[in-house]
């Protein structure tokens, strides 16, 4: 049986990346990977996988429009109307399977965690709540509620990702955007889970 958990090098997940994006979106790509790991470790879970999760999710998020549909038509990668109509929101799916199939990543809560970085899964694992949160609070973030929600996502991972998608669904609302069913999704979920809690 293959380790589940097998550590893949950093610095080739740093080439990687690196080679793929521009020197704006490599910056932030570091910046995250930066993020995830401190949080993993104040949360308890495994920063070298926080670390590669953070490396990697943004991999492929330069790619074209057509780029990124004719990768998903060709991995036979779930795609729905919202990512029809923008094409970017595939930069996870597409991320997780080209770090699967060029880098050799078999982890599966790493993949799910870059998959699912950009509108978040109902029942998404510690990982991908890491991640999703480090994309949003990673230290060149500046909106307004950024602030509370870095010290939020030191004490309470789930309300901070709560919070962010609270945060995504208003501004999307405000700009007369709709927003993706499975950030909605995700968040009743959270939502549900902390009246439960």
């Amino acid at each position: 049986m293959k380790d589940r958990k097998k550590i893949y090098p950093k610095e080739a997940a740093d080439v990687f990346a690196r080679e793929r994006l521009s020197a704006r979106r490599y910056g932030h790509t570091l910046r995250v990977a930066d993020t995830a790991e401190e949080l993993a470790r104040v949360h308890g879970i495994d920063p070298d996988r926080a670390r590669l999760a953070g490396l990697l999710h943004d991999a492929t998020r330069e790619l074209s429009p057509d780029e990124f549909l004719h990768l998903a038509q060709s991995w036979r990668l779930p795609v729905g109307e919202p990512e029809r109509e923008s094409p970017k929101l595939l930069h996870g799916p597409v991320a997780a399977e080209l770090a699967r199939r060029e880098l050799g990543v078999e982890d599966g809560e790493v993949l799910d965690a870059i998959r699912e970085h950009t509108t978040g899964r109902p029942e998404m694992g510690p990982l991908s709540l890491v991640l999703y949160v480090a994309d949003k609070v990673e230290p060149a973030r500046d909106y307004p509620s950024v602030g509370r929600l870095r010290r939020l996502s030191r004490e309470d991972l789930r309300g901070a990702a709560a919070e962010s998608l609270r945060r995504s669904i208003a501004h999307n609302e405000e700009r007369g955007r709709p927003t993706h069913p499975a950030s909605i999704a995700t968040l009743a979920w959270l939502e549900k889970t902390e009246e439960g809690a």
